[in-house]
């Protein structure tokens, strides 16, 4: 019983920024994909996060102030950690690098000031790239998102 009670304890008042990899991951899924992806029946998703980091298109992001754009750009990333496509709406195939699907991949969290964020790639070869950067509070809620692409 007390072991249970332990458990509980620590699941409760665990630190809600440990798992917002996760969570990016399921608010892209569960309101990004639906809407800009829903034709798509089978993409590539990799299941660890992503610590490279790629963030020059976040000077696209216009409701960012220049000071938190270039704390993002010069923020080293968290440790990779494994996350999970939660989803039904399609098929989820490993990453391969010639293949023609889309492709999408989470990257490890930073954090600037108080605020944490998650960015989240999607790609097709000779297509496009998008970049989807959600920002979470300290409590680990979504309080803003930016969005924005290229051709490539």
């Amino acid at each position: 019983m007390i072991k249970l009670i332990l458990i509980i304890l620590t699941i409760t008042f665990s630190d809600s920024t440990n798992n917002l990899e996760q969570k990016a991951s399921d608010y892209f899924f569960d309101n990004v994909f639906k809407q800009d992806y829903k034709e798509y029946k089978i993409i590539e998703f990799k299941n660890l996060t992503d610590t490279s980091k790629y963030y020059g298109i976040i000077h696209k992001c216009e409701n960012w102030d220049k000071e938190t754009k270039y704390q993002i750009m010069s923020t080293k990333p968290s440790e990779s950690v494994d996350i999970t496509a939660k989803t039904k709406d399609v098929k989820i195939k490993n990453i391969k690098t010639n293949s023609g699907r889309l492709k999408i991949y989470v990257y490890s969290k930073i954090k600037v000031g108080d605020n944490y964020f998650v960015s989240i790639a999607t790609f097709r070869k000779l297509h496009f790239a998008n970049y989807y950067f959600i920002k979470f509070d300290k409590n680990g809620n979504v309080i803003d998102t930016c969005s924005t692409g290229e051709i490539i």
